[in-house]
């Protein structure tokens, strides 16, 4: 009779066990490059993605399950981007959020469109995945609005018309794709492009003479297509050949370290925003802090554009967590409430109405241009 009653209590222990055996856990990807010396857009996308699910499993989870950010480097690197699609694809993801940078997404869409697994990108901005019915979605602005926007301010500067263009190759679906709406708005509205100069990292390239070959063109004003640390090293050769003209920078260049490694060299630099991190509204001062209190240091832009991102996808896991369905709920998806404003896609799963504004360094400090 003992005997007997050990094994009840065993075989009801096991049970029990059994039972309570935590579920599998729901599975989104994040991709960026968080290794070059433009990792800092990465990171930044890594934290804002990695607190939406922290905030969301600190709730619970979605229907009792726990949510697992699965974190891959691309490290800009074809080879290595596609390899990271693939572990992503090989862990049963049922959403990834990223790439970070245009280059590496038209690199991946391909490979995306062929695992069927939907993708939104927090600040992806080349017009070659604009209008593709395909996996790939963005809750970013393409270049052609942001050229035409820094090109509509220069025509209403009638000494600011003959414009330099400095820009990346590394990145080059971003940049020439940049460059060439920008040329476009640029004489649509009375200005011209004198020059543009491409440069390759992984070349000899050195930021002098890039800085020499821009003032010898004669511009009145000088476009540079950079990451953060690179814009500001071309500024300070700018600032040591005597250049003194109005200096311009896209989103690639938003970022703390500009002006860090810039220094007095930026100062006055205009460049294109897509948020605003001084926004008195609860929803962003909620962000503020809880990114605050959690990486102890303040967010930038690829933080509350991946946030939002990944929010959005989460919304949706509440339905569903098929790969195929998710696209489909974010293609039918009502505007969702982002941090700063609503977020509505197309029917292609472009970001319908970005919120744009022009900045300026003034101080040591990004201020909104008038």
């Amino acid at each position: 009779m003992r005997s007997l009653i050990i094994v009840i209590a065993l075989t009801t222990c096991c049970l029990s066990l059994s039972g309570c055996k935590e579920p599998e856990p729901i599975r989104i990807g994040f991709l960026g490059g968080l290794t070059t010396r433009a990792a800092g857009l990465a990171t930044s996308g890594r934290d804002g993605f990695l607190l939406a699910i922290e905030e969301i499993n600190a709730r619970g989870g979605i229907n009792g399950r726990r949510v697992e950010g699965l974190v891959q480097d691309t490290r800009m690197h074809k080879g290595t981007a596609l390899q990271a699609v693939h572990t992503l694809v090989a862990r049963d993801v049922s959403a990834i959020i990223g790439p970070m940078t245009s280059q590496t997404a038209v690199t991946i869409v391909p490979e995306i469109n062929r695992a069927r697994i939907p993708i939104i990108s927090p600040t992806v901005s080349t017009n070659q995945l604009s209008g593709l019915d395909d996996y790939f979605f963005r809750v970013y602005y393409t270049n052609a609005q942001a050229a035409k926007l820094l090109a509509g301010r220069l025509s209403s500067q009638k000494n600011v018309r003959r414009i330099a263009a400095i820009y990346d190759l590394g990145n080059r679906a971003y940049t020439e794709d940049w460059v060439r709406y920008f040329q476009e708005a640029l004489e649509q509205g009375g200005g011209s492009l004198v020059t543009g100069i491409p440069f390759d990292l992984h070349s000899d390239t050195l930021f002098l003479d890039l800085a020499t070959q821009a003032a010898k063109a004669g511009p009145q004003g000088i476009l540079i297509l950079a990451n953060a640390v690179d814009t500001a090293m071309i500024c300070q050769q700018l600032a040591k050949t005597g250049v003194d003209l109005p200096l311009y920078a896209t989103g690639w260049s938003y970022s703390d370290d500009l002006i860090q490694f810039g220094g007095r060299s930026v100062e006055g630099l205009t460049i294109i925003q897509s948020s605003d991190l001084q926004d008195p509204s609860p929803t962003m001062q909620k962000f503020l802090k809880a990114y605050q209190e959690r990486f102890r240091t303040s967010p930038n832009f690829p933080a509350l554009h991946a946030y939002d991102a990944t929010r959005m996808i989460l919304a949706i896991l509440e339905k569903t967590t098929d790969p195929q369905a998710i696209r489909k709920e974010l293609l039918e998806m009502k505007p969702f409430a982002g941090v700063l404003s609503d977020l509505a896609l197309d029917r292609f799963g472009d970001l319908k109405h970005p919120h744009l504004h022009l900045a300026r360094i003034e101080n040591g400090q990004f201020v909104k241009a008038d």
